[in-house]
């Protein structure tokens, strides 16, 4: 939160998500094994999207927001049907492994 990433997401009055997005270099994906970003651009990341219990399409319409902010994101967790790219494996400081993602605007 002190960094100013973490956002909410509402439904009139009601909080139905959250997460992180920043722009800028991500340290854990300076690695990436068995891949490679699709592109070197700068980009986004989004980190620890939530949704509230009993909704649909949330988190589908918070990557949308990040993606317009930019056209270029990375991230660790994501779904397929966003139109997301599988790149590979990175690690966290911990040296947990997670599978690398990253979508960007087509030309």
């Amino acid at each position: 939160m002190a960094s100013g990433g973490s956002y909410v997401c509402v439904d009139g009055s009601a909080i139905v998500g959250t997460f992180y997005f920043a722009l800028g270099d991500e340290p854990n994906y300076h690695r990436i094994d068995g891949g490679s970003w699709l592109n070197d651009r700068p980009y986004g990341v989004v980190h620890r999207i939530t949704s509230a219990p009993g909704t649909r399409g949330v988190a589908s319409f918070c990557l949308a927001w990040c993606f317009a902010q930019c056209g270029n994101i990375r991230i660790d967790k994501t779904l397929i049907k966003n139109g997301y790219r599988v790149c590979g494996t990175i690690y966290l400081e911990n040296g947990d492994e997670r599978i690398a993602f990253q979508k960007e605007q087509e030309n």
